[in-house]
């Protein structure tokens, strides 16, 4: 009592305050997911319309690798996001986890690319500089556009960790942006997937954590 009476004699009441709130619809992460999955579909659309889809696609006979590379980017991809989104809405007890078997499943292409390296392989994935940059360009742009909608997300809501926030929004936009560009690719050699995929998905995840955090900070 003697505090609200010092603080309304320096001109401050606190009734003032309550007259100025407003009401705010709480954050659903369901309708984000999928918004961020119609903007993946999209992206997808968008790509095979700019510079084509695989040929082995098109006739409907697609690739094994192209299958397995296609879910596996998928599920890092929004596994990962799902964890971004759920960022904007923190509460205690709550975990999502889900990203690190995603990753995990992920990081298969270039351990195993690395492994038939060691043990001698032949592959053309170096002498691909050409391709590998398309897919680094391709998939960056993609990621950019994926990234969007996970940073206003974030920016409405209240994420506790914002470097955090910036690797995971990286990570989740990098592997939907390769998941777009991987429906054009026509490379099925795992050393190429291990080792042009993930630099763009590792680029992005970097790229992320420096730009991110700034953009969400409250």
């Amino acid at each position: 009592m003697m505090m609200n009476t010092a603080m309304q004699k320096q001109g401050f009441d606190i009734s003032q305050l309550v007259d100025d709130l407003k009401p705010v619809r709480p954050l659903r992460t369901g309708k984000a997911v999928v918004v961020a999955v119609a903007i993946t579909l999209a992206l997808v659309a968008s790509i095979i319309g700019l510079i084509g889809l695989r040929a082995d696609v098109a006739a409907g006979l697609p690739d094994p690798m192209f299958l397995i590379r296609t879910g596996v980017l998928g599920l890092l991809g929004l596994a990962t996001g799902h964890s971004v989104l759920s960022m904007a809405t923190p509460s205690v007890g709550k975990h999502n986890l889900g990203w690190h078997w995603a990753l995990g499943a992920a990081l298969l292409f270039p351990a195993a690319g690395l492994i038939l390296l060691t043990l001698g392989a032949e592959h053309q994935a170096f002498s691909m500089a050409k391709y590998g940059a398309e897919c680094l360009r391709w998939s960056a742009a993609g990621a950019l556009v994926t990234a969007i909608p996970m940073v206003y997300w974030l920016r409405q809501g209240a994420p506790t960790s914002p470097e955090r926030a910036g690797w995971l929004t990286g990570l989740a936009s990098g592997g939907l942006g390769a998941f777009a560009f991987n429906f054009h690719c026509t490379f099925n050699d795992i050393i190429y997937i291990g080792f042009w995929y993930g630099l763009a998905v590792a680029g992005c995840a970097v790229a992320g954590r420096l730009i991110v955090p700034s953009l969400i900070r409250w």
